[in-house]
């Protein structure tokens, strides 16, 4: 997935992180038929590290501002000290604490990240609890040995060895499953973003403005909100492409939807609607205060031109405001028709056209002459 979609946020950390853990599960499961350094110290250091780069994996899918450094500084000491205290061969208990609460705490700082990013989303929760289980699954040792007062005997190690391993496997198992459903859930609104923008400019393509549109038209129609819309056209595009060349058509264009966003306020949406032309909706807005809106729009593209040619760049707008319950057609087509009078005043203006109800209603309503 990471290399298919390289954009995929922690991907890469947790596919080398299982990796790692894969390698030190085999080790694990060779316990008795290679060297105990081996199947212990190599084994627990390279599962640390992978719980560390599965923890740094977690920070970068969330966004998370957190820094891993103090996991890893806990990976090193845990590890140097696994090292030392397996080197001296009467250090079995404190070898056997010192494992134990390494992995309880990487574990454990694991799920408390995802329990912060969870926020109400249940999935993540479950998550969450199975990695939380699986912080105190490593203090099972440390049971024997605080509260049977004991440590395992041989019997009871190999059990608990066979355990573990099938535990850790079922463990990492969902952790990575959990962790997958995450990624496709990423990967499914990066996909329907992707099929819903506009690649050359930015901004919404037909198809998402479209969706935006009737998403607010629903929510007019339900609040009894206001909702005025602007077809948007670029004055004499085809004379730029062909003087200019297309290289700079499609720097215009980017230029435009710049200077248009600009201006734009928070919730105001803006889409591609075609070749050089662009829908704006303004939710929330009557058409008085979508003029202003868009004079501010003029304005600031009129002060764009054409690098190395001089030609200026401006726009003609058609703006209309929805009525109670309107469907996307008919008030596209009024915009539309709206549009057309722009041009025919002369472009690098603005024309308000009203449904007659709206237009009753709405007394101040401005039509401007060419600029």
């Amino acid at each position: 997935m990471k290399i298919i979609y390289p954009h995929l946020r922690g991907a890469g950390s947790v596919a080398f992180a299982f990796f790692l853990a894969t390698i030190a599960n085999i080790l694990l499961l060779l316990s008795g038929s290679i060297p105990n350094f081996v199947s212990i110290v190599v084994s627990h250091c390279l599962l640390l590290s992978a719980f560390v780069l599965f923890y740094t994996g977690v920070l970068h899918f969330f966004k998370s501002p957190r820094r891993i450094r103090y996991a890893w500084a806990l990976t090193v000491v845990g590890s140097i000290f696994t090292i030392y205290l397996n080197l001296s061969h009467d250090r079995t208990t404190a070898l056997i604490y010192v494992i134990a609460i390494s992995f309880f705490l990487v574990r454990g700082v694991i799920a408390l990240e995802i329990f912060r990013q969870a926020a109400g989303r249940i999935f993540l929760k479950i998550f969450a609890y199975l990695m939380a289980a699986y912080a105190f699954f490593a203090l099972n040792r440390v049971y024997f040995l605080l509260v049977l007062g004991h440590p395992p005997s041989a019997h009871q190690r190999e059990i608990l060895q066979t355990v573990s391993v099938v535990l850790s496997v079922s463990f990492v198992f969902l952790i990575g499953l959990s962790f997958l459903l995450m990624l496709c859930s990423d990967l499914l609104t990066l996909v329907k973003d992707e099929s819903e923008r506009d690649l050359l400019c930015g901004v919404l393509n037909r198809r998402g403005i479209e969706q935006k549109l009737d998403t607010e038209l629903r929510r007019a129609a339900r609040t009894g909100q206001n909702l005025a819309v602007a077809l948007i056209d670029i004055d004499h595009f085809k004379a730029i492409n062909d003087h200019a060349g297309h290289a700079a058509g499609d720097a215009a264009l980017r230029d435009v939807v710049s200077a248009i966003s600009d201006r734009l306020r928070p919730h105001d949406l803006l889409g591609r609607f075609g070749g050089d032309e662009f829908l704006l909706i303004f939710p929330h807005t009557n058409s008085s205060e979508a003029f202003d809106v868009s004079s501010r729009i003029q304005q600031s593209v009129c002060q764009l031109s054409i690098p190395g040619n001089a030609i200026p760049l401006t726009i003609s707008i058609g703006l209309t405001q929805a009525t109670p319950g309107e469907m996307a057609d008919p008030l596209l087509a009024r915009a539309d028709k709206a549009l057309y009078n722009a041009k025919n005043a002369g472009r690098d203006c603005c024309r308000v056209l009203l449904n007659e109800v709206v237009a009753k209603e709405d007394q101040t309503t401005i039509i401007l002459p060419a600029t």
